[in-house]
């Protein structure tokens, strides 16, 4: 169980002065950090005032060690070319157990010299830590608060009372000695995970200090007789007309005395307030409850409900708690809530679905791994990475066992945007079960008031043990956490879905490379295709955006690529070869690179046509494809080519405009394995007297076809709108238009496509030696493209503050193929980031124009300069 002792031994004669309570007082500035090594002194010592830091590290504010030591300069940036690798204790590949003389296995110390307010009467002081890594010693004014045989685990929150220990008015002094995870006895890797801390499998390389240090925030808080900890709203929303909401309103209260309590709990929902008496006993912790049966208030009429995007809205209510003891206000807590519903079900063929609010809804989203390898959780970080997601329609991320437990403003980003979360509780089980059940309870607590939070995932390709899993399942019982739950992420042999709960891991194209007609095409296969679920579907490895690249690794290790560490660095432990496949697959289509700016536009141009093509088969075989979260979302640190949708540097990919192009809420697209046209709505509301023009060009941009068709299509529903029509003289390369209207003429959907005569058709697919491969039984041959002639577009851009126009006009009479744009400031070359984009890899056939918006994350004083650069038009920047 989380450490939760307030034993504070209050009089209750002391009641007479009111005190304010609740009060949070964040510990942030100040901090000082030093290794234990060579320093020969206890932690009474070192928490007392006086004690020398003249040659500690000055802090700007609690973080991981290696982070720190990066902040003040100690070791070159981390995350650029290989200056990683000369930092003591770096290991290559995967690894769990520090070297004996790395400097991060022995502990390291943190201190900080506040000065508390007067203490008031009835007021007790508890010292909260939300996050350490791994264990620690706790000192304050000499005195021991707390040690590591208490303090343990990078995912429970400790709290503890301080009162008697404070001097109010006078300098404290907290000092925390961090030991790091690490000195277990070296096991097998493919263990993967041994203690309750963060991992990063093979996604980058482990931060040689495997992350020790304080990684969330440290802050005093002050309550008085009674407190309160973990309030929690659950709705239970009637369906299917949604007509009402009943809130059951939670929390727990703790007696600090050492007399009996008698106190009143305070809910306050939409400015209505219930409240009820509670009597506890002397340091008695229960939980409080106010019911809809009790409290009729908590009955909603007509409620706001939270949707997922593009599904619905995003409403949130906010709920004040409070416990007040002889009329006077004890300890308080705020929350924001939404209401819906949530569940998710086996279908017939044993795969799991969901359904939102009593509708099915099908699943587009993707792993999401921890933000920064260092621990630098930002919130511009997160802000970023979150929108994007909506933005392009995804509706779900899975966090992954590995990653850390997500920070407050993910989910409440996720919230606020409308993306569901899937949670997995560990990558793997650990030898301590009971630390491992403690991390969860507390994570369960921390999150579970969120409306984005929809499912559990016990551990990434593994069943917990029968005890882990037994205890998962009593948590979210016990807390009242009304989300499905299932054991095992899943496998690549389907069979066994029904046992790991629905979903499979993906297929083996995750890691190689999966064409853009990959998921039509293997439908006779089944195994591999848009089919079921698929908890870590891929198309292979993505390219980092071309300025992120410049931004990673020295001008001379961008080429070539091959037989190249610096890239090589940037991708898997495993290295560049984990990714032949891909390149191989490239030269195969596009043709053999001829230097890296022709590297970057045809891995851009395959890596954009993949995702699109995978989620556009999701999207057409709905609802016998349940969903998929591709593997992956984000990375944690600048890679080159990897699993990425959102580089790094918060930079989209071409893969990202590929799937936000295949998720346009009313989408047309083509099926390559039929030659149709199909339509499909995500949408809640039937879309009737759609115009559908469909016009097929070759490569000089002469219409060979074209075909106009008038569809309807049901709410969430995808119809066939007819047969794609290329005439048999047309050549090897050819392009399809597709332009989707409303019945009021206002364009739904464009989209483009660059077809093959020789088909794109998958084959056999596996690994040898630890190299993956791939066997196409044919390739689509995209040479053509390398053949188009050069061409020039006319842009301008005009800006109002954060929203930015961007104006395009071919005028020439050839195509211009997938155009990037890029917003530039005015003292950099470096394309600007976060920029979101309506439209991105634009193609514009002769005598076209588009208009795409971009918006910026802030105003910039300087205006901001337009560069267009695309497969067959030069570089080109405008102001």
């Amino acid at each position: 169980m989380n450490i939760r002792i307030f034993c504070c031994l209050l009089i209750v004669t002391c009641l007479a002065v009111c005190s304010l309570h609740g009060e949070t007082i964040p510990l942030t500035e100040g901090w000082y950090l030093r290794s234990s090594d060579g320093l020969a002194v206890s932690g009474a010592e070192v928490s007392r005032d006086g004690f020398s830091t003249q040659d500690w590290y000055a802090l700007d504010r609690p973080r991981t060690v290696l982070s720190a030591l990066a902040k003040v300069g100690v070791y070159a940036d981390p995350y650029y070319g290989e200056n990683l690798k000369s930092i003591p204790g770096y290991q290559d590949g995967m690894w769990l157990r520090h070297l004996d003389d790395s400097p991060f296995r022995v502990p390291w110390w943190y201190r900080i010299e506040f000065t508390p307010a007067p203490l008031q009467q009835d007021t007790c002081f508890t010292l909260h830590l939300d996050g350490i890594n791994y264990k620690a010693n706790i000192w304050l004014n000499g005195k021991k608060i707390a040690g590591a045989d208490q303090v343990t685990g990078m995912f429970r929150r400790f709290e503890f009372p301080v009162t008697d220990h404070l001097r109010f008015n006078e300098k404290n002094v907290l000092a925390i000695e961090i030991i790091p995870p690490g000195l277990l006895p070296e096991k097998h890797v493919n263990t993967k995970q041994l203690e309750a801390t963060t991992g990063w499998d093979d996604h980058n390389p482990q931060p040689p200090d495997m992350n020790m240090g304080i990684w969330q925030p440290v802050y005093l808080k002050t309550q008085g007789p009674v407190s309160l900890r973990h309030p929690y709203v659950d709705s239970d929303l009637s369906l299917p007309g949604m007509e009402s909401a009943r809130l059951t309103a939670l929390a727990w209260l703790k007696n600090n005395t050492n007399q009996p309590q008698t106190c009143l709990f305070s809910g306050i929902v939409e400015g209505r307030q219930v409240s009820q008496e509670v009597t506890l006993a002397p340091g008695e912790e229960k939980e409080a409850v106010l019911a809809p049966e009790q409290h009729p208030e908590l009955i909603l009429q007509s409620p706001r409900v939270w949707w997922p995007h593009p599904a619905g809205e995003q409403p949130l209510y906010d709920a004040r708690f409070s416990v007040s003891v002889n009329g006077r206000e004890s300890d308080s807590a705020t929350l924001r809530f939404g209401i819906r519903s949530a569940e998710s079900y086996i279908n017939a063929e044993d795969w799991r679905g969901y359904k939102i609010n009593g509708r099915n809804i099908l699943i587009r989203g993707g792993a999401w791994m921890t933000s920064d390898m260092l621990l630098n959780l930002e919130d511009s970080r997160y802000e970023a990475l979150v929108r994007y997601a909506r933005e392009a329609n995804l509706n779900m991320l899975r966090s992954e066992g590995f990653s850390i437990r997500e920070t407050e403003s993910f989910y409440d980003l996720c919230d606020r945007y409308g993306i569901m979360v899937t949670q997995q509780l560990f990558g793997r089980n650990l030898p301590d079960e009971a630390l491992a059940i403690a991390c969860v309870e507390d994570t369960l607590l921390r999150i579970r008031n969120h409306p984005s939070l929809v499912h559990f995932l016990g551990h990434d390709e593994t069943f917990p043990t029968d005890t882990l899993d037994a205890a998962y399942q009593h948590l979210l019982e016990k807390h009242r956490i009304k989300r499905s739950y299932q054991p095992h992420s899943g496998t690549f042999n389907i069979a066994t879905r029904a046992k790991t709960g629905g979903t499979r891991t993906g297929t083996r194209e995750l890691w190689t490379y999966a064409g853009p007609s990959h998921y039509f095409f293997t439908r006779e296969r089944r195994f591999d295709s848009a089919w079921g679920f698929a908890q870590s579907g891929g198309i292979g490895g993505i390219l980092a955006a071309q300025d992120s690249l410049r931004q990673m690794m020295p001008a001379s290790a961008l080429w070539p690529i091959q037989q190249n560490e610096c890239w090589s660095f940037h991708t898997v432990t495993q290295g560049m070869e984990y990714f032949n496949a891909v390149i191989q697959a490239m030269e195969q289509s596009y043709g053999a690179a001829a230097d890296f700016n022709d590297f970057c536009r045809k891995l851009y141009a395959m890596n954009y046509n993949s995702a699109r093509g995978m989620f556009e088969a999701y999207a057409r075989f709905k609802y016998d494809a349940l969903g998929i979260t591709t593997w992956k979302y984000n990375a944690a640190w600048p890679a080159a080519l990897t699993w990425q949708y959102v580089d790094w540097y918060t930079r989209p990919t071409a893969a990202y405009f590929g799937a936000k192009k295949a998720c346009t809420p009313v989408h047309a697209l083509l099926d390559p394995h039929e030659q149709a046209v199909y339509v499909v709505n995500s949408l809640y509301e039937a879309q009737d007297g759609l115009s559908l023009d469909v016009i097929v060009l070759d490569p000089a941009g002469s219409v060979l076809s074209q075909d106009s068709f008038t569809v309807s299509v049901a709410a969430d529903g995808c119809t066939r709108a007819g047969a794609l029509r290329i005439p048999e003289s047309a050549g090897n390369l050819r392009f399809v238009k597709m332009l989707l209207k409303n019945k009021d003429g206002a364009i739904l959907s464009e989209n483009i496509y660059w077809l093959s005569a020789t088909p794109d058709v998958p084959g056999a697919s596996g690994h040898k030696d630890s190299v993956f491969y791939t066997h196409p039984k044919s390739v689509a041959d995209y040479s053509g493209l390398n053949t188009l002639p050069e061409t020039s577009v006319e842009s301008r851009i005009t800006s109002d503050g954060t929203n930015h126009t961007i104006t395009l006009e071919n005028k020439s009479d050839r195509i211009a193929f997938q155009m990037e744009l890029a917003l530039l400031p005015a003292d950099s070359d470096l394309s600007l980031a976060p920029v979101y984009w309506s439209d991105n890899y634009v193609t514009l056939f002769p005598g076209e124009s588009r208009t795409v918006q971009a918006q910026t994350s802030s105003g910039s004083t300087a205006p901001l300069r337009l560069r267009v650069q695309g497969f067959n038009v030069p570089e080109t920047i405008s102001d």
